[in-house]
């Protein structure tokens, strides 16, 4: 594995990269719908009938401040719905306990709230408890560590908005860490941690360390999935993290070479495999205006032109993503 104490700082080196990264995780456990006090079960050490009946009417009276909450979102109503998801969280914390992970979906909501109305520093200390109650619960589940790694995920994005991308790098080597421990480093939650590792590094602008990280994770999945999606993921992570480097060549070889991995995963279809030529064609395009190559030109004429097939015969002819690619045909000729 990557010795990561040869990582460099997160100290980025030029402006933090906008562009989005693919990120391989399993939707099918990580698309989880947000717990509500609905679905939240009640404390053992309260099972006797009466106190069972109070927390029953405790939850409902948080449902409804919930409910309404929603709805004056809809409404506008933004520092209504901020009163009413406290108050919702209040009588959470008092029928099931401060430190009961059944509060997490009512936490999970008011920090959402404020992330969503760039108010980091206010949501800042719901997330911690979040990750608190998640990083102290047994991580039995594969679900268990997905929701923890959102959590991580989550709370990085409020350190790196208010300044303090050390920190969330810490949370990831953390994460990273402990999945090595416990899992060991070739498996499916270790190899997550390793992509939004790279992904964080990749966002926040320091792009050695995400090359490191990349290239590390693209050997592994070379050995353990060789011609796949997974693989396919990490080397268009890499192929931006080389152009943010000015790599040009090492560019063009990893987008060429997951053309390969998803041409042959599709059979030389596909909307992933149009858009993996796309790119390789918009680069090689770049390399034209630089070099003047024409072999280069002729290239990126080609590979333009089958990416086009591709999209015409999913789009038809007249959508702006063909006629994009029409434009992009018609300024390399000139």
């Amino acid at each position: 594995m990557i010795d990561l104490n040869l990582l460099p700082s997160t100290t980025p080196s030029t402006t933090p990269s906008t562009t989005p990264s693919t990120t391989p995780t399993l939707s099918s456990v990580s698309s989880r719908k947000t717990l509500t006090t609905q679905e939240m079960p009640l404390p053992a050490e309260r099972s006797g009938d009466s106190s069972t009946v109070q927390v029953q009417v405790e939850l409902r009276q948080a449902v409804d401040y919930f409910k309404m909450a929603m709805e004056y979102l809809t409404q506008g109503r933004f520092d209504d719905a901020e009163e009413l998801y406290r108050m919702a969280l209040n009588v959470s914390e008092t029928a099931m306990g401060v430190a009961n992970p059944a509060i997490i979906g009512h936490l999970e909501e008011l920090s959402s709230f404020y992330v969503s109305r760039a108010k980091f520093e206010e949501a800042e200390p719901y997330l911690k408890r979040i990750y608190a109650l998640r990083i102290n619960s047994a991580q039995e589940q594969l679900s268990d560590y997905f929701d923890l790694a959102d959590t991580v995920d989550k709370l990085s994005t409020v350190f790196e908005r208010t300044g303090r991308s050390s920190e969330g790098e810490k949370l990831f080597l953390a994460l990273l860490r402990s999945q090595e421990k416990l899992k060991g480093g070739y498996h499916q939650t270790t190899l997550d941690v390793f992509n939004r590792l790279g992904s964080f590094y990749l966002r926040t602008g320091v792009y050695v360390a995400a090359r490191a990280v990349f290239e590390e994770l693209l050997d592994i999945q070379n050995d353990s999935n060789g011609v796949s999606a997974e693989v396919a993921a990490v080397l268009s992570n890499l192929s931006v993290v080389y152009g943010k480097l000015e790599l040009h060549m090492e560019q063009i070889a990893v987008l060429e070479r997951q053309v390969d991995v998803l041409d042959t995963i599709h059979g030389g279809c596909g909307l992933s495999l149009a858009a993996a030529l796309t790119r390789l064609a918009d680069v090689l395009s770049g390399a034209v205006r630089v070099t003047g190559c024409s072999d280069i030109l002729e290239k990126a004429e080609l590979i333009y032109r089958r990416a086009l097939t591709i999209y015409e015969k999913h789009y038809g002819p007249s959508t702006p993503t063909v006629e994009s690619l029409r434009l992009r045909l018609k300024n390399l000729a000139h």
